[in-house]
């Protein structure tokens, strides 16, 4: 980039800003040939000398192209820089629209495993690090009110072979139940409860009009831990057929 520097001729600091603008090195050159270059300059600034008027002001074209050149904005030169940071409230859209796909997709049921535990049949436990409050799993099934919900529950307790897989919850000041009864391959009616030490806990969202019940983490959890959360019943008759319930 060319800067045009406008000068005052006679001293070596000067003529030394002239080579430099003409991209000469100053030690390269002897006096004899700096003076030249200095005279020379002076009678060119007095050829382009124009008219003034009495209270001795330029009204000719340099004057006109100094007023011009001041006029400039820095930003004529150097273009203004877009910030690409993201607002907070953009991080957060991104957070819930990544947690929307995971649900809808079901893209972490392939970092969960099911393992066998002698005493409480099947189990859950991860296969990759979860960070507090990360979306982990969706507690899947039939979402039905509470009506048909206990009318089912005493169906299904006629069989000892039909294990619990019945969430009750409320949302918006109504009472409703995920049943998970019926076997499917997804994991979360597979997660043990724990009232002691859980790692999860639920939440219910709504996509597009619909209900999930879904498991985040309540900690950081490591890869091989066992995915717990408390289901939440202290209702006496099922305490007294369920004790595990306040004491696991």
């Amino acid at each position: 980039m060319v800067i045009t520097i406008r000068l005052a001729y006679g001293t070596d600091e000067k003529r030394q800003t002239i080579l430099l603008h003409r991209g000469l090195p100053v030690s390269a050159l002897s006096n004899r040939m700096l003076d030249k270059i200095v005279h020379r300059k002076r009678g060119s600034a007095r050829s382009t000398k124009k008219k003034t008027t009495r209270k001795g002001k330029s009204v000719g074209k340099e004057a006109e192209k100094s007023d011009d050149a001041s006029t400039h904005k820095i930003t004529e030169y150097f273009p203004l820089r877009r910030s690409s940071r993201k607002t907070e409230k953009q991080l957060e859209q991104e957070e819930r629209d990544a947690m929307a796909n995971a649900i809808l997709t079901g893209s972490n049921e392939e970092f969960l495993e099911i393992f066998e535990c002698e005493e409480k049949g099947r189990g859950i436990r991860t296969l990759r690090n979860f960070q507090k409050n990360e979306f982990v799993v969706e507690y899947k099934g039939e979402i039905i009110d509470l009506r048909l919900a206990r009318i089912r529950e005493r169906e299904y307790a006629k069989d000892d072979s039909i294990g619990s897989f019945m969430y009750f919850f409320k949302y918006q000041n109504k009472q409703y139940c995920v049943d998970a009864t019926d076997e499917t391959p997804y994991k979360g009616r597979l997660i043990n409860h724990s009232v002691i030490r859980p790692n999860l806990k639920t939440k219910v969202i709504e996509l597009n009009g619909s209900k999930h019940l879904i498991l985040i983490a309540k900690r950081d959890i490591d890869i091989g831990e066992e995915l717990l959360y408390d289901y939440g019943d202290r209702t006496p008759c099922t305490v007294a057929e369920n004790p595990w319930l306040l004491n696991s």
